[in-house]
């Protein structure tokens, strides 16, 4: 069953200008960009429970207004995700214009305005997703079609999907796809979410492209303890004692620092001095030389720091007792793992024993779901050329830097599933940059620029053009 989903009243979007564009194609994309993404952000997808099917059916309407068709694809059924092909008929490469349907909760009364309104005001979408990520579902759906109507690419194929399930796992989304309809979204080049945020610093305009992502492990440690009376307080065995103890020495622990390529090509991009550059490459100066880089930049520190190994970040915390004044047998300690290419589970269990060596709990550990390691696709490419290229031609004043993403997103699963993809993470914005962007993202009062919007869709409509040709 369709879900129809009310359109926005109609608010005057403001035009802006995007070098090197017509200002009347710019206006005419912010508009149909703008409108798209608040209809989408209208849709609440909130992860769990994620419903994302009625996103793919909105988009399968979308597309078929504009004489194209799609296939609405996954598993279960109510959280499905669509997928398009626009073919040329000729041989050449295919890109994949990807983004996720899901979005993380919101609790509204944090909030501005509603987080599920779709509000277009004062130069801005607001809502939950604004950022992460229907915007680019919005973006990358307006390139497609005005690609398509444009006469389609003049070689190969561009493929656009929407997946569901992206902020917990991809259990139905973007990895069911890839092991299950390869003949739908195997492609030579993917584009996705997580870089395209610039940073200014020393007169330079840096756009970071990721190339490659960080792994991910999560697990419970399982606290035992005694149970008993809360009146009468235990000498030992407090389960809850315990895991204060195991939280604070893993948050606290000093993994050994490792020093390769996505670390090296952050710190040669954004630290200037020679001989702090240097100390940041040296494994056994890095963390000394970490800190002065925090009193310089506090900023460029935090960039750069998760790229040196392990981190250990625990998240929830939940005991089994069933009432205040009783002593729990049982608390759980949720941590999320991120870990460099080439780490893997047991690593991972070897790196916790370390951190908690010595410390007073009896503890056992749970896996969360697949340990997933982290990957990356070669650069420079073909395809990091021209992006460079698009990316100079309406930004005369953008640096392409490279990175590797210390979060996770679905590109992962696509370099694993198909060695010969290269999957890059870029959406770049022009008016708002890093500082203003990345916190706002899971955060309240989510929004995005109307120009930053539709910049996001007409930049990948000529990567595009410029890639399949």
């Amino acid at each position: 069953m369709m879900h129809d989903v009310d359109r926005p009243s109609e608010q005057r979007i403001p035009v802006h200008d995007i070098p090197g564009i017509d200002p009347a194609v710019v206006a005419e994309v912010e508009r149909e960009t703008s409108r798209l993404l608040s209809e989408l952000i209208r849709i609440d997808t909130s992860n769990p429970p994620g419903d994302e099917t009625r996103v793919a059916e909105h988009m399968l309407r979308w597309f078929r207004e504009r004489g194209l068709e799609g296939e609405i694809v996954g598993e279960p059924a109510e959280r499905a995700g669509f997928v398009l092909r626009v073919d040329s008929g000729r041989p050449g490469p295919s890109l994949l214009l990807l983004a996720h349907e899901d979005v993380v909760p919101a609790n509204a009364p944090d909030w501005r305005v509603p987080p599920f309104s779709g509000l277009i005001e004062g130069d801005y979408v607001w809502g939950r997703g604004a950022l992460d990520i229907k915007n680019l579902v919005a973006a990358h759906a307006v390139a497609t079609a005005r690609v398509a109507a444009a006469g389609g690419p003049a070689a190969g194929a561009l493929v656009y999907a929407c997946t569901a399930d992206e902020e917990e796992g991809s259990v139905g989304g973007a990895r069911w796809l890839v092991h299950n309809r390869p003949d739908l979204v195997h492609t030579d080049y993917v584009i996705n979410e997580g870089g395209g945020h610039f940073l200014e610093r020393g007169g330079r305009r840096l756009y970071f492209l990721e190339s490659g992502e960080k792994g991910t492990a999560q697990f419970r440690l399982i606290v035992k303890g005694e149970t008993g009376h809360a009146s009468v307080p235990l000498r030992n065995g407090n389960a809850v004692v315990a895991a204060a103890r195991v939280v604070e020495a893993l948050a606290s622990h000093e993994a050994p620092l490792v020093v390769d390529a996505s670390s090296e090509d952050l710190v040669r991009t954004l630290v200037d001095a020679p001989r702090l550059r240097e100390r940041l490459r040296d494994p056994r100066t890095a963390r000394a030389a970490l800190a002065e880089l925090a009193r310089r930049d506090v900023q460029v520190a935090d960039m750069i720091e998760p790229l040196y190994g392990f981190a250990f970040s625990p998240t929830i915390v939940r005991s089994n007792s069933v009432a205040v004044n009783v002593f729990p047998t049982r608390v759980e300690v949720s941590v999320d793992c991120r870990m460099l290419a080439g780490h893997d589970e047991q690593e991972v269990l070897t790196e916790v024993r370390t951190a908690l060596d010595g410390v007073e709990a009896d503890w056992d550990l749970e896996w969360i779901g697949p340990v997933t390691p982290g990957n990356s696709s070669p650069y420079p490419s073909r395809f990091s050329e021209v992006i460079a290229a698009t990316l100079k031609r309406h930004v005369p004043d953008a640096e392409l830097a490279v990175r590797h993403s210390v979060g996770f997103t679905d590109s992962n699963w696509f370099r694993a599933a198909f060695p010969d993809t290269i999957a890059y993470n870029f959406a770049p914005h022009i008016v708002e940059g890093y500082d203003e962007v990345t916190p706002r993202i899971h955060n309240v009062d989510e929004r995005i620029h109307v120009r930053d919007l539709a910049f996001q869709a007409l930049f990948v409509e000529r990567v595009a053009q410029g890639l399949l040709s």
